[in-house]
């Protein structure tokens, strides 16, 4: 492990938003990506997989390689018909003690999934299965959401959506993060003490 518990267990408590800005505003998955499950959260090392567009033979190999904790990325080509993940692959991903799942493809089950409340972030629902005759790839690196996500790699999400912090950087990234919130904090007492918006946010 490239970085210290400690430091993950930081970016875990962060909201996504201030993860972002003190990596340097960068990280954030395309918007397109969104959580399915109302208030869903995860956080976790990225176990990585990619398949052909309709195909899911390759998740299925990663929900049962993963360690537990690991959030599944699949890069599923942004396939919208033909989906990577439904309520059986929430069943055993839960099992497994997975953290959860982010995808550029989408997922079907939604209520069963809702029910369950497994984090996965997806583009949206198909009831369309998808196929299983190719195995993908799994554990390399890949694109999600126009970011690379590397194997190991932090995966953070919330209601305001996914960002990666590269394995590399978790401990760096987790100072600046907490710079980052008291900042933001100091911000929100200034107004409270009736400090003008454009002063607080230093645009005047």
């Amino acid at each position: 492990m490239a970085y210290t518990r400690s430091a993950f267990e930081l970016l875990q408590s962060m909201p996504t938003a201030t993860v972002w800005e003190a990596a340097g505003k960068t990280g954030d998955m395309h918007p397109r990506i969104k959580p399915m499950v109302p208030s869903a959260r995860l956080a976790g090392p990225a176990f990585t997989v990619k398949i052909f567009p309709g195909e899911t033979f390759g998740v299925l190999r990663a929900i049962d390689a993963a360690p537990a904790g690991s959030v599944i990325v699949v890069d599923s080509g942004g396939a919208e018909q033909g989906v990577c993940w439904g309520g059986t692959s929430t069943l055993a991903a839960q099992l497994k003690g997975l953290a959860g799942c982010v995808t550029n493809g989408t997922v079907r089950d939604l209520a069963e999934i809702q029910e369950k409340k497994f984090p996965i972030f997806a583009t949206g629902t198909s009831l369309r299965a998808g196929l299983r005759g190719h195995t993908g790839w799994i554990d390399i690196p890949v694109s999600v959401g126009e970011i690379p996500v590397h194997p190991g790699d932090i995966v953070l999400g919330d209601l305001d959506g996914v960002v990666v912090v590269p394995a590399n950087r978790v401990d760096e990234v987790a100072a600046l993060a907490v710079k980052q919130r008291e900042q933001e904090k100091a911000r929100d007492a200034r107004l409270r003490n009736g400090e003008p918006l454009v002063e607080v946010l230093r645009m005047g």
